[in-house]
């Protein structure tokens, strides 16, 4: 069984994501969306598996660095990557993105980059989830 390893999300930055010097975002609400992105990336895991576990919990940020801050109205592009599998952790990867509204054909710029680690649950407590990531594919290796 092929494991989902993705998953994509977006938030338009809002007031109460703000500062309380308008309009940059707050770096504790970013950061939030960030881990709701990388949550939901092992709900789709964990419910798409043969896993015998049917949650995950947030256990520790690895990295958290904002590149550039978005502003109030920008659209944030979230894409989170399954990149490490521990015994009963996993580890995501969450790049985002912000695309200004006032520009037209803006282009997106790289926001944030953060690594989240979950612990998995059966029930409420911690267990293995006993999934393996696939190998990357290397078309160079078969030459």
């Amino acid at each position: 069984m092929k494991l989902r390893t993705t998953f994509t999300s977006s938030f338009i930055v809002m007031p109460e994501h703000c500062n309380y010097r308008l309009p940059q975002i707050f770096g504790g609400a970013f950061m939030a969306q960030l881990d709701l992105c990388a949550a939901s990336a092992c709900t789709e895991l964990l419910q798409f598996s043969d896993s015998p576990c049917d949650n995950a919990v947030t256990y520790k940020v690895l990295e958290l660095t904002f590149h550039k801050a978005a502003q109030l109205g920008d659209i944030v592009f979230m894409e989170a990557t399954v990149v490490e599998l521990r015994n009963n952790a996993i580890v995501v990867q969450v790049e985002a993105y912000r695309q200004p509204r006032e520009d037209k054909f803006p282009e997106r710029i790289h926001a944030a980059t953060s690594k989240f680690v979950f612990v998995t649950l059966k029930g409420d407590k911690y267990h293995p989830h006993r999934l393996e990531l696939a190998a990357p594919e290397n078309p160079a290796a078969e030459n």
